[in-house]
């Protein structure tokens, strides 16, 4: 599970960036680049796509940086503001192929093999892992964004209702009835499970 980059920094660095420091905003880029990375690839979108996404937005942040505010979360802004970007340049590209919604599209399932899955991988059986991308399968993709919002970036609430636009009690919904079916799903392995991948905060 991804460590969240630390808040305070955050708004240190985003402060001196908005100054001019290009040291700060390096800072900024390097500290969230892994969370944006991995976020993107939960949409479907390869790296490179994922990475134009990430530099469009550091661009655009930088070329306006006068005129930013200080956001509350550095992190839920990048995200949402990654989010949307991500979304619109997916949407332009499947729509001269199909018509498929990319939101509907969203899965907490490994994209490719990282340092993360080779952990996992390592330390719960063969068994456990199908049962576990079995259970996940069933989640709606708004409930695994969810999930990955709060368990493997480390969102809060409102945090999540800001970079997905939805209302507090949608979230809480959502969470609690992914947290249930998956405890459903897993029947006597969910213990286990869920503790290994952090998931037992909300139970």
């Amino acid at each position: 599970m991804n460590a969240r980059p630390d808040s305070t920094n955050d708004l240190a660095y985003w402060k001196a960036f908005r100054e001019g420091s290009e040291s700060a905003f390096a800072a900024l880029y390097s500290a969230h680049y892994r969370h944006l990375m991995n976020y993107g690839r939960r949409f479907g979108a390869d790296a490179a796509t994922a990475e134009d996404a990430i530099h469009d937005v550091f661009v655009d942040l930088w070329n306006y940086r006068r005129t930013l505010t200080q956001p509350q979360s550095v992190q839920s802004y990048l995200l949402k503001t990654f989010r949307n970007r991500l979304i619109s340049q997916l949407t332009e590209r499947q729509r001269r192929f199909a018509h498929v919604e990319v939101e509907e599209q969203f899965g907490l399932l490994p994209t490719e093999p990282s340092a993360e899955d080779r952990l996992v991988e390592d330390n719960i059986s063969w068994e456990q892992q199908q049962q576990m991308q079995g259970a996940l399968k069933t989640l709606s993709p708004r409930q695994q964004e969810i999930l990955y919002l709060r368990y493997f970036t480390d969102l809060d609430y409102d945090e999540i209702c800001a970079v997905m636009g939805i209302t507090y009690n949608t979230a809480r919904t959502q969470l609690y009835q992914a947290l249930t079916a998956l405890r459903k799903r897993l029947e006597t392995n969910w213990p286990v499970l869920l503790w290994f991948f952090g998931l037992t905060k909300d139970l």
